[in-house]
């Protein structure tokens, strides 16, 4: 688990276990002026979120350790947004993904649209 030093109201959680696109999404993220917290597996990401509660989590389906999915339960209990994000396009994943998280994207993404969808469910959820 890997906190970043950049200090901000909105916390994102990225669970990812592909280093590069994790990097990817953290450099894209805190320029933004976004807090970031990186998970690369799901037993991280459980316990991370025992103790905290990030405003968005960023969600890998395939992770070591179980599908991303199986993390939903205890996201639900902090009431944190989640973008589901996976390179399994599949109408299937999305439908699935898209009825537990509250938004999908596939990887790989263009950065300005991950910037604005994880703002915009911030600022959602913050109300």
């Amino acid at each position: 688990m890997t906190l970043s030093p950049h200090s901000s109201t909105v916390t994102v959680l990225l669970v990812e276990d592909d280093v590069v696109i994790r990097t990817l999404q953290r450099f894209v993220l805190t320029r933004a002026g976004l807090s970031v917290v990186e998970c690369a597996d799901l037993s991280d990401a459980e316990t991370y979120l025992r103790a905290h509660t990030p405003d968005v989590i960023v969600l890998d389906l395939n992770l070591p350790g179980g599908h991303g999915l199986n993390l939903l339960p205890e996201i639900d209990r902090h009431r944190t947004a989640v973008l589901v994000m996976t390179s399994m396009g599949q109408q299937h994943t999305q439908n699935t993904s898209g009825d537990l998280g509250d938004d999908f994207m596939t990887k790989p993404f263009d950065p300005k649209t991950f910037v604005l969808r994880i703002q915009k469910l911030a600022r959602r959820w913050q109300v």
